[in-house]
């Protein structure tokens, strides 16, 4: 989170009262506990000098042994119980021989037992604040005013006034609390008065501040509303003018954009844009689509293409179509021609452009046109064969008239073999007939085709037949489709092909429906579906034979013209039925290319 300088202003003024504050509390309560320990020091002296002075008045008046008379003397016994009922530090007050056999106790039950020796208060006072805060707020112990005691000349026992240091530490808190509240008041009152002052100090900046970041966050028309005469007013105005001059580059800029990544989206090769750095700043759509995943960044340096970014950066060598096998996005090896050229912005390589483009596309559409040119070929060969076939049948069948008007009226039987001989030769001819159209010479013309228009061409034609039947037309064409790469005229001959036998295989009627949409792969599928009788299993895979027909009056071209024109479009035709349900005839077409040459 970024602070502004307002808040790190603030901050500053809080932290610098924070510290002198904390200086001074921490001052504050180490003098307080010197003072106290002085205090209670004070207090258990004079309590033990009291306490020493009535133990010897005692002892010098009476010869008796002096623990009886201690124990037994009731101002003594008075003195040690008053002790501990003034005092909020004192713990207890005794008089020890110099065994440190308790001769009088303020607790009576410890009398004649032993008082452990303990640290004299004078100790505790000679050291250092730090060691004394540390001692009090420590754990608890019990530190000592002691006065020794003399008989003559001889020590007597000693007077000893224990202090608590956990009662100590009692009376520190209150202070220390009203310490810590009069530490938080002045941090509060200096953050209060740091606000006000920032925010009196600092508008004008704020203003300005907030300008600059709508402008970074791409608010070009934005202006700084600040009408000064002193500095801030001048840097408002340069903010205005760098606004404004920003706008307009950047207006400029993403047009200029805009159209080019839509030119280059629309092309139908592949276009990689990287920066000085070797970074791929820019992939159109058909380098996203051919490519495994997006490029971001550096270019791999286990990928296909980071030899080529090498030697156009590193040598300066720019290929022309270089042969690159990569992973495309479907997980298929494809081979790729690659092209670099380097972008130059002095002695050294600004920048770099790689334009891709697909060789399977390329190779099958030469395929086709190869494989197209090679059929025309064959069909001008085969057709004059035919010709040679078909002129004697003529002549034989002028011949074959001219002997039955010299016959006239022969025998029965000869008028009959003469019959057969006639149909034979009208069955030959119409054979021979079908072969010629069949291989009839067709230069194929490959150009984007509108499925939607094709099929709705179709149905207008075929519409007048489907009445005739009792049959009726519909559409099922999905929205937007893309075009496909045909010849228009071949494929509507095609589908008329396939609409008539849709009509022919429905005796009672029904609904042919056209319809069309894209494939699982993005190819088109163009669907003719009827509702007649159906194709039996074992012919499902005779019906696209040449001559091959389940109609008495049927001349089994008409689905073969269709499997051919199907195959010219380098394109599959699938057969889809359930005998008295219906047949689907499924035609698969590629999708034409976004841009050049069919």
């Amino acid at each position: 989170m970024r602070l502004t300088l307002r808040a790190r202003q603030v901050l500053a003024l809080a932290f610098v009262v924070l510290l002198v504050v904390a200086a001074s509390t921490v001052a504050h309560l180490a003098n307080v506990a010197r003072l106290a320990l002085a205090a209670a020091t004070e207090e258990g002296e004079l309590m033990a000098r009291q306490l020493y002075y009535q133990s010897s008045r005692v002892v010098a008046a009476s010869p008796i042994p002096a623990p009886a008379l201690l124990q037994q003397d009731p101002g003594i016994r008075a003195l040690l119980e008053g002790m501990i009922g003034y005092s909020h530090t004192v713990v207890y007050a005794a008089v020890v021989d110099p065994a440190d056999r308790i001769l009088a106790h303020s607790n009576p039950k410890l009398e004649g037992g032993t008082l452990p020796p303990r640290e004299s208060l004078e100790r505790l006072k000679t050291r250092s604040t730090l060691a004394i805060v540390a001692s009090l707020f420590g754990p608890p112990e019990v530190y000592e005013a002691q006065v020794p005691m003399r008989r003559g000349e001889r020590p007597f026992g000693t007077v000893r006034v224990g202090v608590s240091t956990s009662l100590l530490k009692q009376e520190l808190t209150h202070a220390a609390l009203y310490s810590l509240a009069v530490a938080l008041a002045a941090l509060g009152v200096a953050i209060a008065v740091g606000l006000v002052v920032g925010r009196l100090l600092l508008q004008s900046l704020r203003k300005i501040a907030n300008g600059m970041d709508r402008l970074t966050r791409g608010e070009y028309g934005t202006t700084v509303d600040l009408t000064r005469d002193d500095e801030l007013g001048e840097l408002a105005a340069r903010v205005n003018q760098l606004g404004e001059r920003v706008h307009a580059e950047q207006s400029h800029w993403q047009s200029d954009r805009a159209r080019m990544e839509g030119i280059l989206d629309s092309l139908e090769d592949a276009v990689v844009v990287l920066n000085s750095k070797r970074e791929v700043v820019f992939c159109n759509q058909t380098a996203e689509g051919l490519l495994e995943g997006e490029l971001v960044g550096l270019v791999p340096a286990d990928h296909p293409l980071a030899p080529v970014v090498a030697e156009l950066f590193d040598a300066g060598i720019e290929r022309r179509n270089a042969a690159v096998k990569v992973r495309a996005a479907d997980g298929q090896s494809r081979e790729l021609a690659v092209s670099s050229y380097r972008i130059p912005d002095g002695n050294r390589a600004g920048g770099g452009v790689l334009a891709l483009r697909n060789l399977e596309p390329v190779r099958a559409v030469q395929s086709l046109v190869t494989y197209s040119q090679k059929l025309a070929a064959l069909g001008r060969l085969t057709s004059g064969v035919a010709h040679e076939v078909k002129n004697p049948l003529n002549a034989m069948r002028i011949h074959l008239e001219l002997l039955k008007a010299r016959l006239g009226g022969s025998q029965p039987t000869v008028r009959e073999n003469l019959d057969v001989i006639a149909q034979e030769i009208v069955r030959l001819d119409r054979v021979v007939q079908g072969f010629l159209k069949f291989v009839r010479p067709e230069e194929i013309r490959l150009a984007p085709v509108e499925v939607g228009a094709l099929l709705s061409e179709v149905t207008r034609l075929m519409a007048p037949e489907a009445v005739r039947a009792g049959a009726r037309i519909a559409e099922d064409v999905v929205p937007d489709l893309p075009p496909v790469a045909g010849d228009a005229e071949l494929l509507q001959q095609a589908l008329t092909n396939l609409v008539a036998n849709a009509i022919q295989a429905m005796p009672k009627g029904g609904t042919v429906t056209l319809g069309a949409r894209v494939g699982p792969d993005g190819s088109v599928e163009i669907r003719v579906a009827d509702e007649g009788v159906g194709i039996p299993a074992q012919d499902r895979e005779k019906i696209f034979r040449l001559y091959y027909t389940t109609k008495s009056q049927g001349s089994g071209i008409g689905l073969s013209m269709v499997y051919r024109i199907v195959q010219m479009h380098d394109g599959r035709i699938d057969v889809e039925s359930e005998v008295d349900r219906g047949t689907v005839m499924v035609l698969t077409l590629p999708v034409a290319p976004k841009s050049g040459p069919m």
